[in-house]
């Protein structure tokens, strides 16, 4: 119910649901407190360190395009066909649960199912420039990040973890907050996790480059400067930083 109430509300606003995004900076969330439906412990934080990193961008004109938590947060959202609906409709989404290499988690088991893998996801053909994945160790080292090279479909930056992290009700407050005080997303991602983490958890942030177009200086819009959509891409890169 509450899904179809939020696309009823955007189709009333006279708003074409796909393609909108080049005309507004729109922001998604996704997260799961109540984890056991897919066998994974339930936690505590994931609303609020989503929605309050949604309320900071909102207050700073970005459109809500969607705020979806336990089973109304769907692993459908993030892969096509229907990704294009939901997180490639945004310019920066929010997932907040579990996660492991190469996968994140959810709550429900019906839409599709528990775990979105690497390589079910294809990122930014249509308006997707960031997402964060505040779960643990989606972006291992060793390469093991290389997973999600094929996601980068005009994509710029993946933040996520190396390591694994704990449920911090904070972090995306203070992620957003720094954004629109003009951080770079690298910055601002590395600051926030430095804050709510200690030693030996490690954040990291995986992007893309095509020529001189780099998506490692990458603001978000509005508050910065943003590179090209970097596809097709030259190379990929990666940094972690220790949260000590």
């Amino acid at each position: 119910m509450f899904r179809f109430w939020v696309l009823t509300v955007i189709l009333c606003l006279g708003m074409s649901w796909i393609g909108w995004g080049d005309a507004y900076r729109e922001v998604g969330i996704e997260w799961i407190n109540i984890c056991s439906p897919c066998g994974n412990d339930n936690l505590g934080c994931r609303d609020d360190v989503a929605v309050r990193f949604y309320n900071v961008l909102r207050a700073h004109g970005y459109v809500g395009l969607f705020n979806f938590g336990n089973a109304s947060a769907w692993e459908s959202d993030f892969k096509e066909p229907h990704d294009q609906y939901y997180v490639d409709a945004c310019d920066i989404v929010y997932h907040a649960d579990h996660g492991n290499h190469c996968r994140f988690a959810f709550g429900n088991t019906s839409h599709d199912d528990c775990r979105l893998w690497a390589s079910e996801a294809r990122w930014g053909n249509q308006d997707l420039e960031w997402i964060v994945l505040d779960d643990c160790s989606c972006l291992p080292r060793h390469y093991g990040w290389t997973c999600w090279e094929d996601a980068f479909q005009g994509l710029h930056l993946i933040c996520s973890f190396d390591t694994g992290a704990h449920d911090s009700c904070s972090r995306g407050e203070r992620f957003a907050n720094k954004l629109v005080a003009g951080w770079t997303v690298l910055q601002a991602w590395f600051y926030a996790c430095e804050t709510t983490e200690g030693d030996g958890t490690y954040a990291a942030v995986m992007g893309a480059v095509k020529g001189s177009q780099d998506s490692y200086y990458d603001h978000i819009w509005g508050f910065g400067s943003v590179c090209s959509d970097p596809y097709p891409m030259n190379y990929w890169w990666w940094c972690n930083h220790n949260c000590d």
